[in-house]
């Protein structure tokens, strides 16, 4: 396009607005035709193609390297917003103004992109158009709501003079923005700046059909007309513009899936060779993977024997729609030489193939049988490292595909990473039999771990049961012996008695029970997660001294529980926090002398977002030695029969929970353990640490 031809187009845009007011003028000189909603949607459609096309210029800002083109959006959009305002409002001068306003705002836009300081400020500031709409909207809503103060735009029929003048301002910048924007195309032959000059050009010619025109007569309808025609152009720029944003769009996401696509394959390659110890294991797998990732419906991997060289197929993989039997069944049986076939081709050159149909190939031996299976498009790459071929993978579709350049180097990469693999497979098969040795041993001293500890609770748990057998045995026997003479009221405490120490053996075996499940689990190479849910500490407490009761009784040690029924709930496992503090109070008993206690306190931090449980003893303390080790599985016990394992299970309680554990202890002053736990459970910002070594203060 030459300069030439847009400057005709722009004089006969000039000429024939020009000629047609004239002959419309000649025409119907005084004619009034008041049509008001035909106005209205004139009007509103303008205005609504005006703010379309402010949008779509806002959007191609970041193609959009033109200052001024940002600029007429921000004209566009000021005017859009009145002209909506203009279309609703009643017929007054408040209806001229909304109308005059907005082709001046219009106007100032297109002239002001050719102010280069105000085109850069508009261009970098994203406040601009929000003030622009926000004036507006005020400016529309002020003439709406308060007609009387508006300033007098008609009389007797006619425009006044500063309607006339306002309009007449619009046109001169209208045709100045036109004018800037002709030079622009003359030398960037750009075809958006050609239209906005063309578009300057309508609205200004408008504009000075306004100034000879009186509202409702011909000359008015005229003008109206022009602008009509002018938002038309608008909104085929408008559609125009969409259609690209939605190729270009649907363009950026298939070549986005395309992408994904590949780096999907890419990476479920690498994560089977990965986890997988020969390449034996994994050649199905990585058949699956690229060829579900690309969109391929069947692979073949060929390894290379090196005695009789020849390809042989070792693995395979389809897709289960395919009809492909015989196909399969042939290449099952076929050997390949070098250069023979696709396969034969691509081991010879060491480097990817590609045929976009296999049925027409000269040098593609088995296409009869592709024909049966209706398959076309297929592309092979060697599994090599360097120029040696350890073996080809070849893929088939069902469609006609043309060669994809960028695909042959990306499988050409898969390749390379899988003859690497191949190389590598001899030393890491060696690493990963040590490495399972290793694991298995780690799962091993797991088992032995967990098995310990439960072994311990067991222990602990069967004490009171035993005792409690025994207790209710005697009773019975005292209470056979006495049958004769036998009191009601003592008849009755026994009984009370009995059903007391009968329910703590259910509990306890329901205990013993839950941690042999949990040995199973272990030897199965489980380890159940915590349950937590809401606990009441005081709770859990009542239920260790319950099962302690017996014990306690006959040691003579008194268990006391202090500000427990203050404390919040908290969301805890109730049965590892009963295991925790039953092996604290049961390992307490026996260290504190006849006429002694164990107290199990309780308070909340200033937060309230920990609780702090202590469980103080007036037994005899422990000496340096014993707490260096304390929370270890080398922790001794100084109890007849014991293991030492009790406070290392307190301590992995009190890990699983996210809290903290520490003890405070002197001989000969007794020993006092503080578990604080979260209120709302376990927080990676609440870090799990051993204290043994520190100490809480006492409250």
């Amino acid at each position: 396009m030459t300069f030439s031809r847009p400057y005709v187009g722009l004089t006969g845009i000039v000429f024939g607005a020009v000629s047609l007011g004239v002959v419309v003028r000649s025409i119907l000189p005084d004619n009034i035709w008041i049509n008001q909603p035909l106005h209205s949607s004139v009007e509103a459609l303008g205005g609504l193609a005006a703010i379309a096309m402010a949008f779509v210029l806002f959007a191609s800002k970041q193609e959009q390297s033109d200052q001024h083109v940002q600029m007429v959006a921000v004209g566009f959009l000021g005017m859009g917003v009145l002209e909506c305002f203009h279309a609703v409002s009643p017929p007054g001068d408040g209806f001229v103004l909304l109308r005059s306003l907005a082709s001046l705002m219009g106007a100032v836009g297109f002239a002001l992109a050719w102010v280069p300081t105000v085109a850069t400020s508009v261009t970098r500031s994203h406040w601009v158009p929000r003030l622009v709409v926000a004036g507006m909207i005020l400016l529309g809503l002020w003439t709406i709501a308060f007609p009387r103060t508006v300033p007098q735009m008609t009389q007797h029929g006619e425009f006044v003079a500063r309607a006339v003048a306002v309009n007449g301002l619009a046109a001169l910048l209208f045709i100045a923005g036109s004018i800037g924007f002709l030079l622009v195309f003359r030398r960037s032959n750009q075809p958006e700046t050609y239209l906005f000059a063309c578009l300057g050009l309508l609205f200004g010619m408008a504009e000075i059909m306004f100034l000879f025109s009186a509202p409702w007569d011909s000359g008015w309808w005229f003008w109206h007309i022009l602008r009509l025609i002018a938002y038309i152009l608008v909104l085929g720029y408008v559609s125009r513009g969409y259609a690209v944003m939605v190729s270009d769009l649907q363009q950026s996401l298939a070549q986005t899936r395309r992408s994904e696509r590949r780096l999907a394959a890419q990476y479920e390659v690498t994560r089977v060779l990965a986890e997988s110890s020969s390449l034996k294991d994994a050649g199905q797998s990585i058949l699956k993977a690229i060829g579900e990732s690309l969109d391929w419906e069947l692979g073949i991997f060929w390894r290379v024997d090196e005695q009789q060289e020849v390809l042989r197929a070792v693995d395979l993989w389809y897709t289960l729609n395919l009809q492909a039997t015989e196909f399969v069944a042939d290449s099952r049986g076929r050997t390949f030489v070098r250069s023979i076939g696709l396969p034969g081709r691509v081991w010879a050159s060491a480097a990817p193939a590609w045929i976009h149909d296999v049925v027409e190939d000269v040098n593609f031996p088995r296409g009869p049988f592709a024909a049966k299976a209706g398959l076309h498009g297929a592309f092979a790459f060697p599994i090599r490292s360097g120029t040696q071929v350890y073996g080809v993978i070849e893929f088939f579709s069902r469609a006609i595909r043309e060669p994809d350049g960028d695909l042959l180097n990306m499988v050409d990469e898969i390749g390379i990473k899988i003859g690497q693999f191949l190389q590598r497979e001899q030393t890491e098969a060696a690493l990963r039999q040590t490495e399972a040795k290793l694991i298995e041993e780690a799962k091993l001293a797991e088992v032995a771990r967990l098995v310990a500890d439960i072994g311990h609770d067991l222990k602990n748990l069967l004490t009171p049961i035993v005792l409690g057998a025994s207790h209710v045995q005697g009773e019975l026997e005292e209470c056979e012996s006495k049958l004769p003479q036998l009191d009601p009221e003592q008849a009755r405490a026994t009984l009370i008695q009995s059903k007391e120490v009968l329910m703590m053996i259910r509990t306890g075996a329901r205990r013993i029970q839950d941690r042999v499940r949990e040995i199973a689990d272990s030897v199965k190479g489980l380890s159940s997660p915590p349950q937590f849910g809401q606990c009441r500490v005081a709770d859990v407490v009542a239920d260790v001294f319950q099962a302690l009761r017996l014990i306690a009784d006959e040691q003579g040690v008194s268990l006391r529980a202090e500000e427990l029924d203050t404390l919040p709930p908290i969301m805890a496992d109730e049965n590892r926090l009963f295991n925790a503090l039953y092996n604290l109070v049961n390992n307490a008993i026996p260290e504190v002398p006849r006429g002694g206690f164990v107290t199990v306190r309780g308070r909340t931090d200033s937060e309230a977002k920990t609780v702090t449980l202590s469980v103080a003893d007036t037994g005899r303390g422990m000496p340096a030695e014993v707490l260096e080790s304390l929370f270890t599985y080398q922790a001794t016990s100084r109890k007849h029969g014991g293991t030492g394992l009790g406070t290392k299970i307190v301590k992995d309680v009190v890990d699983a929970h996210g809290g903290l554990l520490s003890v405070e202890s002197k001989p000969g002053a007794g020993t006092t353990f503080y578990l604080t736990l979260p209120i709302n459970g376990p927080s990676f910002s609440f870090h799990t640490r051993s204290l043994s070594s520190e100490k809480l203060p006492r409250k």
